[in-house]
């Protein structure tokens, strides 16, 4: 039978009864634990939008861009980390930006190359 903590962190990630969980051993209720957390991040990511960047744009130009990319499926942020697929550059983009992209391997495009390929056709 597993320990207390596991049949809590059990009830509260699988879908599993009581019935189910009790001939468990405990390295089999792990097992389940880390089962249902491999599921729910594959999920996670399956559900995941593409992230884009918009940097060194006006406020009202980058309000548009975000907004189109919005509607084409894309999720607009506003820091770079490792997840980000795209920092789209404008006029003025901010230099640490685009040299945190650089050193994370981001892919970078500038305003015009990004309406190339998300532009409304």
């Amino acid at each position: 039978m597993p320990s207390e903590k596991l049949i809590k962190i059990l009830r509260s990630k699988t879908d599993l009864m009581d019935e189910q969980i009790i001939p468990l051993t405990d390295e089999e209720g792990w097992a389940k634990v880390y089962e249902a957390e491999a599921a729910a991040k594959a999920e996670r990511d399956a559900n995941r939008k593409p992230t884009v960047l918009f940097s060194g744009f006006n406020n009202p130009d980058k309000a548009e861009m975000a907004a189109h990319a919005v509607a084409h499926g894309l999720k607009p942020v506003t820091t770079v980390t490792k997840k980000l697929e795209c920092l789209v550059l404008g006029e003025t983009p901010g230099e640490k930006k685009v040299m945190k992209a650089e050193e994370l391997g981001i892919k970078t495009m500038h305003a015009h190359e990004y309406l190339q390929l998300y532009g409304d056709q």
